[in-house]
C-alpha cells in the first residue's frame, strides 16, 4: 500500500553558488554525499539533484522540515539507496515503510524527484 507521495523541483543555478559555501553542504549533506558529489563531473546538478530527492523523502513522509539535523538522516548512496537514520529511521518504522521508490532526472537547469512510500499493510478495495 502507497503510504505516502512527494516531489521537488530544484534549481541546479542556485546549487553554483551554495555549493561554494562549505557549511550549507554539511548542513544539508552527509560526508559521504559531499565527497561523491566533489568527485563527480556535474557537481551543481548532483548537489541539486540530491536536494530534490531528500525534500520529496521529507514531504512524503510527511514530516516537513521540523529542524535542519533531518538532512543529513537522510543519505543517498553510490547505489541511489536511501538509508534513513535517527528520527526520520524511527519515524519509517512506526509507518511500518518497506520500501523507498524514487524517480528523478533533470532537464536545463531544473532537477525534479518523485518519492513513493511502500508498506506492507494491505487495504482492500470494496
Amino acid at each position: 500500500m502507497i503510504a505516502g507521495v512527494g516531489t521537488d523541483v530544484v534549481d541546479i543555478d542556485r546549487f553554483r553558488k551554495l555549493r561554494e559555501r562549505r557549511e550549507f553542504l554539511e548542513q544539508v549533506f552527509t560526508a559521504n554525499e559531499i565527497h561523491a558529489g566533489s568527485e563527480g563531473p556535474a557537481p551543481d546538478s548532483f548537489f541539486a539533484m540530491l536536494f530534490a530527492v531528500k525534500e520529496a523523502l521529507l514531504k512524503a513522509m510527511g514530516c516537513g522540515l521540523q529542524r535542519m539535523s533531518l538532512w543529513r538522516e537522510i543519505e543517498v548512496t553510490k547505489n541511489e539507496k536511501l538509508h534513513l537514520s535517527g528520527s526520520l529511521q524511527q519515524l519509517a518504522k512506526e509507518k511500518s515503510i518497506q520500501r523507498v521508490h524514487i524517480s528523478k532526472a533533470h532537464s536545463g537547469n531544473d532537477a525534479v524527484a518523485f518519492v513513493v512510500l511502500e508498506t506492507t499493510d494491505s487495504e482492500e478495495i470494496a
